[in-house]
């Protein structure tokens, strides 16, 4: 396992690929987590080879991405029409070894109930695993675990691991999730729960605290915390059972914290660097 840094989650905004590998090493990150788009660019202009050298020379391993747009949102000419511009995209990320990607997925729905909305989704992602799999590329599903989110939709969806798992293997073979401590904690999650992950399984993992004295039912999504802050979310927990589990990739701070937000950049970026690999040593321990 190793930290990486993933600007935005920090509120660090306007950095081109090469300031954002720059920042990354200068603060001791072992990854970096990129955005597909400029990815695709900075292969098309310089070639994978040159661009995996960057990395290389930066110290660096390449974390993870998010897709482009949200299959599960839009018309079905718009998701075709989002999903006919993957190809180029893709080839970019397999040329260059980034193999994992992510998406969230929303707690509920306003529109269809339970089946009728993971049948949708299935219909929805199944397409697109199949392009991330004919470049090596795996599909990371993550669940969103706060109640209060779930609460603002009129049909409940997936909001715990195991459902989350059941998703993703409906959609095929190199789906499987993008584990968040927050996500876990809000939904209840245990120790215990954890144990059915996989190396296979896991292709990324976030890292955050809570905010203390909230009651878990009243956590709000966008107020968290950076990891290993407030110790209410159990990180101790998580992280072995990722060892456990033999994940060995990036590991991303993203903790929606206006404070860390209005840092400047270098700031947010040593604060960050310290807590995530806090949360990394974590794994080891026993």
């Amino acid at each position: 396992m190793f930290a990486s840094l993933n600007p935005g989650h920090v509120g660090i905004r306007n950095l081109s690929f090469e300031e954002s590998l720059v920042l990354a090493e200068r603060h001791g990150f072992g990854g970096l987590d990129v955005q597909l788009v400029p990815l695709h660019e900075a292969v098309t202009r310089h070639g994978a080879d040159a661009v995996r050298a960057q990395f290389f020379q930066h110290g660096l391993q390449i974390g993870a991405w998010n897709l482009p747009f949200m299959p599960y949102r839009g018309s079905e000419s718009e998701w075709r029409a989002e999903q006919a511009k993957l190809p180029p995209l893709l080839a970019s990320a397999g040329a260059l070894g980034a193999r994992r990607a992510g998406m969230w997925i929303m707690p509920g729905s306003d529109d269809s109930a339970y089946e009728e909305n993971f049948a949708f989704h299935v219909t929805r992602f199944q397409p697109i695993a199949a392009m991330l799999a004919d470049h090596g590329i795996r599909l990371g599903l993550e669940f969103i675990g706060p109640l209060t989110t779930q609460k603002k939709f009129k049909h409940p969806f997936v909001r715990s691991l195991r459902e989350i798992l059941d998703l993703a293997r409906a959609i095929g073979p190199n789906c499987g999730v993008l584990i968040d401590a927050w996500h876990w904690h809000c939904a209840g999650g245990t120790r215990e729960d954890l144990r059915v992950l996989t190396r296979e399984l896991l292709v990324h993992v976030h890292v955050d605290d809570a905010p203390a004295g909230v009651p878990r039912d009243e956590l709000i999504d966008d107020r968290r915390k950076l990891p290993c802050t407030t110790g209410v979310i159990d990180i101790d927990g998580f992280m072995q059972a990722l060892t456990h589990a033999g994940y060995d990739g990036p590991v991303t701070a993203e903790p929606f914290d206006a404070d860390v937000n209005a840092l400047p950049a270098d700031q947010a970026a040593a604060l960050t660097a310290k807590t995530t690999r806090e949360a990394v040593a974590r794994a080891m321990r026993r």
